[in-house]
């Protein structure tokens, strides 16, 4: 440029102009050490060639000082900003490189196929995405390490990361630690390893890969319950057909043994032996008409018929009717004062009244006091069954409720069948009430149902 400018019989102010594009164009293209290195050589180029006296450094004009000074001030300045903006160009391009994985990263998450693990395909794919030599990652949900790429580290590692809640970078040798978390809640820990992300990419996606484990674990809940669900119909519909099926020969023996029974004619021992055909197939009576019952409850198809009920006479004939079953168990019934009344099927809460208390006598010791308690409350009328004697352990207090389901304490000692309870759950429900069982050692075990009080038209 110099040698162009003298050749050209340029003066002072347009040679100063020429150098300063040629700086400006290398703050540009390499950078402001660059542009200041040729800024100063240029000084000395426009001083020998383009000062007086020429071919020496040395000026004697002071205008020609100002010339020079304010062009390596105007150089300086102009490259330091060019610099500036080409390294606010640079960092927006990363910045965009790194929005484009993490955007493809989640795009391919929503993608996890649901037929293999999701944390292993997790890991394979943010390394893939993301462009990092390696990926470990623990999953707290099934306690499990999982790992991909050449990575150093060890499930205790890994695993301390999620223990120590440990989120941290080592910008020395690209190794990035942190916490997976679904709002506030640990769920598990990922690592890095050798890759050039910034603090906030690698945030996004560990809340990527957080979300991603949750949607997987949803999935699985989610297909468990249809499994459980379309389980449960199937055997409802077993149950239902079989009962249906025991009914008819049930109502030809019960109507034999009666008969049998009624003509008066049989010695003792044949006598005891048809009330024993006839007891016992009443009770296989009732216990398909409560298969039935809990088909139709499961199904949806059964009919509430609310009426308003005298809680109190109802359970007064029921205790009448179940004097069989207390065998011997003396009732206290407690009353409290008030109107005692309830809007409800008549029918299918004595059942479960039924239930309750035969299940209260089978379980409590024997001749012992059975205790009934009607409770008005603001919102709901509580009927409550205590029995004597036996106790249900804590995790076990929910599962009673299931069908099928007995106690571990009693299932070997007392007969059952586990249904009498899941049927007055799902009464209770069909009344849009609840049920719950408390239990301990000194007390004994009490069952309750409560009954929302409303009116009959909202009924």
């Amino acid at each position: 440029m110099t040698l162009l400018s003298y050749r050209l019989h340029f003066n002072l102010s347009a040679s100063t102009s020429i150098h300063l594009f040629l700086v400006v164009v290398i703050a540009i293209r390499w950078g402001l050490l660059e542009a200041s290195l040729v800024s100063i050589l240029s000084v000395v180029c426009l001083d020998y060639f383009f000062t007086e006296p020429l071919f020496r450094f040395y000026i004697t004009d002071s205008h020609d000082w100002v010339a020079i000074l304010v062009f390596e001030a105007t150089a300086l300045v102009v490259s330091s900003l060019s610099n500036q903006v080409s390294h606010h160009a640079r960092e927006l391009e990363r910045r965009q490189a790194q929005q484009q994985k993490l955007y493809e990263l989640s795009q391919h998450v929503l993608l996890l196929s649901r037929d293999a693990a999701a944390d292993q395909q997790l890991v394979d794919l943010m390394r893939s995405s993301l462009q990092v030599k390696s990926v470990a990652l623990w999953n707290a949900y099934e306690m499990r390490h999982r790992k991909s790429g050449d990575c150093s580290f060890s499930e205790e590692e890994v695993r301390s990361a999620y223990f120590l809640e440990a989120n941290e970078d080592d910008l020395s040798t690209g190794v990035s630690r942190r916490v997976l978390r679904l709002g506030t809640r640990p769920i598990g820990a990922i690592l890095l390893c050798g890759h050039s992300l910034d603090a906030a990419s690698v945030n996004a996606a560990a809340s990527l890969a957080a979300v991603a484990i949750e949607r997987a674990r949803s999935f699985f809940t989610e297909a468990n319950a249809e499994a459980a669900k379309q389980s449960e119909q199937l055997r409802s519909a077993i149950l239902d057909g079989l009962a249906h099926a025991f009914k008819s020969p049930l109502t030809t023996i019960r109507a034999s043994s009666s008969g049998l029974l009624a003509m008066n004619t049989l010695s003792g021992t044949e006598q005891k032996l048809v009330g024993l055909i006839d007891r016992h197939a009443g009770h296989l009576s009732d216990l398909a008409n409560h298969l039935l019952l809990t088909a139709k409850l499961d199904g949806g198809d059964m009919k509430i018929k609310r009426e308003q009920i005298d809680v109190a006479r109802l359970i007064q004939n029921t205790i009448d009717e179940s004097s069989q079953e207390l065998d011997g168990h003396s009732i206290d019934f407690q009353l409290s004062s008030g109107s005692n009344a309830a809007y409800a099927d008549r029918k299918l809460l004595q059942m479960a009244l039924f239930q309750i208390l035969d299940n209260a006598a089978k379980y409590s010791r024997p001749k012992s006091q059975v205790v009934i308690a009607v409770r008005e409350e603001e919102a709901e009328l509580v009927i409550r069954v205590r029995n004597e004697g036996s106790f249900i352990p804590v995790d076990e207090r929910e599962k009673v409720f299931q069908r099928f389901y007995r106690c571990s304490e009693s299932v070997k000692s007392i007969s059952g069948t586990g249904i009498g309870l899941s049927v007055v759950r799902r009464i209770a429900e069909a009344h849009r009430g609840r049920t719950w069982v408390e239990s301990d050692h000194v007390n004994g075990t009490t069952f309750a149902i409560a009954l929302p009080r409303m009116a009959k038209e909202k009924a």
